[in-house]
């Protein structure tokens, strides 16, 4: 199938004080994750890197001259797509989702067909259309959509709830937010109220019905972000939000959740 070549791959907006996000717009809105640029005064951390489709390495070069560090919100395939560009830099990620990130068990080529009947069956049920391609252009004219690889890469700095990352100006904590996936992790600015929250939170459908995903644990994850005092979430997927509009998504999701009951907690040190 021929497609159009979309040059530059990556649309690129400054959506936060030293917060620049970037998407690719030309892949099904599935898989089009928010990849986020955060400028510090030592380094900068790169948060997710899309599909490993276009040149991430490039366009993240062009936007900074500081090291690069790159956060792995979890290690589901539109979040981890690039990171093999990023070999040689350090790689954050939560243990439970080391492995994935490291073995990647995706797709051969970006056609919906290549992807189990079990699987589109599940995207389709969540009101995802999952016929043709995953992109509807290419970032080069020599591009082979048949033979898109995910990649692997290893996690070089394994971190869990509490952790803190320190870019010089600006320090993040490390919060564990699982149900959507074991080990998804955001970063939390508590001093300007800003959660970078993957896809455990994000003004769009919640999927939670993954094979790794766990909607009484996911319960549990909803019940502490509403109590976050947040001033704005940027999220996975879709465009950023507030507190009142955090409280609306997370009541909407635990109202179509109802028939399951949260697990109770496992003591002082559990994390969520």
């Amino acid at each position: 199938m021929s497609l159009p070549v979309a040059d530059p791959w990556f649309t690129i907006e400054t959506v936060d004080d030293g917060v620049i996000m970037l998407t690719e717009p030309h892949v099904a809105r599935l898989w089009r994750a928010n990849l986020f640029l955060i400028r510090g005064r030592d380094r900068d951390l790169l948060v997710d890197t899309g599909m490993g489709i276009g040149p991430l390495r490039a366009t993240v070069e062009g936007l900074t001259d500081r090291p690069v560090t790159v956060f792995t919100t979890h290690s589901h395939l539109d979040h981890i797509g690039g990171h093999f560009e990023f070999a040689d830099r350090p790689i954050i990620a939560h243990p439970a989702e080391a492995a994935k990130l490291a073995h990647p068990t995706g797709p051969i080529g970006l056609a919906y067909a290549s992807l189990s009947a079990a699987k589109r069956a599940e995207y389709a049920a969540a009101g995802f259309d999952v016929s043709g391609l995953m992109i509807d252009a290419s970032p080069a004219a020599t591009y082979d959509v048949a033979a898109h690889r995910f990649h692997g890469a290893i996690a070089t700095e394994l971190v869990e709830e509490g952790a803190i990352i320190d870019l010089g100006t600006r320090r993040f904590e490390v919060l564990h937010l699982p149900g959507h996936s074991p080990g998804g992790i955001a970063l939390w600015d508590a001093a300007d109220g800003l959660l970078i929250s993957g896809d455990a939170i994000y003004d769009g459908i919640l999927i939670d019905t993954t094979d790794d995903a766990d909607i009484p644990t996911y319960l549990r994850t909803m019940a502490r972000l509403r109590d976050l005092p947040v001033r704005i979430v940027h999220g996975g997927h879709k465009r950023a939000f507030g507190r009142a509009r955090l409280h609306e998504i997370i009541d909407t999701y635990v109202e179509s959740r109802r028939d399951f009951r949260a697990p109770a907690p496992q003591g002082p040190g559990v994390s969520f």
